[in-house]
């Protein structure tokens, strides 16, 4: 297909796939993603932003009613809210690639299995779109254009779109990248519509493709196109691999709440606790590079307990003090008395975070987020690498460890994070973590199991016994017939999504 356009060489293939063609262990994966994402429902609706998000969800609808592309965004706004959600390499896949397929097949009839081979190929699809530009202006969560890519391909296939409509829909939904500016995603509601936006404009996309529309196949490589515009380094390469090279399995499921790049450490510390926040004297967190910047985006909006919910997800002081106390971190120390806390915010301002090369160069040298690409890349990332703050050496080290694993046989996410905590007795405690749990270094099974455990425990405060069900439901979701998983999954936005 080398003389295919890219993205027409990406709408051919999804149109193609079919389940049988899926590996078990990536099954697995999109069950993993399914869950992770309905526990991030959840765990947004038991914390008091929920009932907003719901309410702002209804204001905006349109005069046309509430179809699946509605409902798929009033679920992404709160997917979206906590950082509860996972990733992979390359990007934040599940927001607009696990429920909205859902939401689509029980609007037209579509069975389970159509359904779950629709949210593999947007899974593969929307990861390489992001990989060939994620050495450039828009990465990770922000990066609208992911969310934008998976909710036309998984719903687009779901409406029954070829693949010249696919790609014709695809193009147009990607013509016009969004951007979110960094003070509103830390400050303001613009962070949870990073998703939301992005599949209502995808639903926009397949109404116009579907109505005769018309786009360009060679968006991503044409002069002026994706890669000229977004990319520092550009990746066309990624688009390969079709059918071998499968990116869900690079899954990495959160345990806790929260940015990626604080997890470890608020893992570290949690594994200290429980401790008395007065009798510590001072703490001290080393960790990547990928931390200290999150920490400088996040710190200009940080008011104690008046902080706005997205800038908390992303500051390594308050999590750590709540794990030091508490041996964890769930939604209810991100709102009320908990958050309320004089002595978690104390603390918090007593925190160093220190920048740790070793841990640096590991980060960039693992699949995920980054390490991938700079391997595809290989001389070409040094440029880009110099650019962020990398010395030479660095580079050196970081070129020669990325390079290699290109199928994604070994895949890896180490954002690690050591935690020193001096108590005021003169004792010296500390903890490190190579990597947050669930990354995915770690066994398919183990990496379900979590999304597992992580579902019941965020559903079941909610829907009681009923989680437990929903979790085998999961489970056996390609099996289910049209009918079936109607039932199951039929559209429901507001009030309280009624079931999930």
């Amino acid at each position: 297909m080398t003389d295919i356009p890219l993205l027409r060489q990406a709408c051919e293939w999804a149109v193609s796939l079919r389940l049988a063609d899926i590996p078990a262990d990536v099954r697995d994966l999109a069950r993993a993603q399914l869950l992770s994402m309905d526990a991030a429902v959840h765990a947004t609706l038991r914390h008091p932003v929920g009932d907003r998000l719901l309410g702002l969800a209804v204001a905006s609808a349109t005069p046309a009613g509430r179809g699946w592309a509605q409902d798929a965004a009033c679920h992404a706004l709160l997917t979206m809210a906590l950082d509860f959600d996972e990733t992979a390499f390359a990007g934040h896949l599940g927001h607009a690639c696990a429920i909205p397929p859902l939401l689509a097949a029980a609007e037209v009839g579509a069975d389970g299995a159509a359904t779950m081979t629709a949210q593999v190929a947007a899974a593969e699809v929307a990861a390489r779109v992001t990989a060939s530009v994620t050495l450039g202006s828009a990465r990770g969560q922000t990066a609208a254009h992911t969310h934008a890519a998976a909710a036309v391909v998984g719903c687009g296939l779901l409406l029954g779109f070829g693949a010249e409509q696919l790609s014709v829909a695809l193009s147009l939904a990607l013509a016009q990248p969004r951007r979110v500016l960094p003070a509103a995603f830390m400050a303001t509601d613009a962070k949870f519509w990073v998703a939301a936006g992005p599949i209502l404009d995808a639903s926009r996309c397949l109404a116009l493709a579907g109505a005769g529309g018309r786009g360009i196949d060679d968006l991503v490589e044409v002069h002026g196109g994706l890669l000229d515009q977004l990319a520092a380094v550009p990746l066309p390469g990624v688009f390969s691999g079709w059918g071998e090279r499968w990116h869900l399995r690079t899954l990495s499921i959160k345990a806790i709440p929260g940015c990626a790049y604080l997890t470890a450490a608020v893992e570290a510390a949690a594994s200290l606790a429980p401790i008395d926040l007065d009798e510590v004297d001072s703490v001290e967190v080393a960790a990547s590079i990928f931390t200290l910047g999150m920490e400088a985006e996040s710190a200009p909006y940080m008011r104690r307990s008046k902080s706005p919910l997205p800038a908390i997800g992303f500051s390594v002081g308050y999590n750590v003090a709540a794990a030091l106390e508490s041996g964890g971190l769930d939604v209810d120390d991100l709102h009320g008395e908990r958050l309320a806390s004089a002595a978690r915010w104390e603390l918090a301002g007593k925190l160093r975070l220190v920048h740790d090369v070793e841990l640096t160069v590991r980060a960039l040298s693992a699949t995920a987020p980054v390490g991938a690409a700079i391997g595809r890349a290989g001389e070409s990332a040094r440029a880009w690498l110099l650019s962020r703050g990398a010395t030479a050496e660095m580079v050196d080290r970081v070129l020669a460890a990325a390079a290699g694993d290109e199928e994604f046989e070994n895949p890896s996410k180490r954002l690690g994070a050591r935690v020193q905590v001096r108590l005021r007795d003169g004792r010296l405690i500390t903890a490190e973590r190579d990597a947050a749990h669930g990354c995915c270094q770690e066994s398919v099974a183990d990496r379900l199991s979590l999304a597992e455990t992580k579902f019941v425990a965020q559903a079941r405060p909610r829907i009681g016994a009923r989680a437990e069900e929903d979790v085998e439901a999961v489970l056996r979701y390609e099996e289910m017939t049209a009918a079936e998983l109607r039932r199951w999954r039929g559209p429901r936005l507001h009030p309280a999504v009624s079931g999930i």
